[in-house]
């Protein structure tokens, strides 16, 4: 994988591709690209970009595919809470810089010390291989399977 290819992207609300994306968008096309499947949302509408109760929904789905990591490495999913009440995640490409993109400025990397302030929870997604069957089975196991 091409790390260059994700640089450079412009934001756009809702993308999910290599015209325009948003911060979760571009986390879930580059783990996607390795093979590790996260949600690319909870389900559930999305209006505008600083909706009141996103942290919470992001850190609730990402509970059911990720476990909490105190060390960041690669591949890792950063949340964090920026001024104006916004929930912005990024990806690790190593365990000190992070692929994120913001509303006013493309995709590009930045070292995580600069948001370390701003860090609610960093996740490690627990399946890093596997098909997309097996990735829907474990957010969404058959009734009676419940994790």
């Amino acid at each position: 994988m091409d790390l260059n290819s994700f640089l450079g992207i412009p934001y756009k609300f809702k993308g999910r591709d290599r015209h325009g994306i948003d911060c979760l968008g571009l986390v879930w096309l580059y783990l996607k690209e390795k093979g590790v499947f996260i949600p690319d949302d909870d389900g559930l509408p999305m209006f505008e970009e600083a909706q009141s109760d996103y942290q919470e929904r992001v850190l609730k789905a990402l509970d059911r595919v990720a476990e909490r990591a105190e060390v960041p490495q690669a591949d890792d999913i950063v949340v964090m809470r920026l001024p104006g009440g916004y929930t912005h995640m990024g990806v690790m490409v190593d365990s000190q810089n992070m692929l994120h993109v913001l509303l006013d400025r493309p995709s590009d990397l930045a070292p995580l010390k600069k948001y370390k302030h701003r860090i609610v929870a960093i996740y490690r997604p627990k399946r890093r291989r596997g098909s997309l069957l097996e990735f829907i089975l474990t957010v969404y196991p058959p009734e009676g399977r419940q994790k």
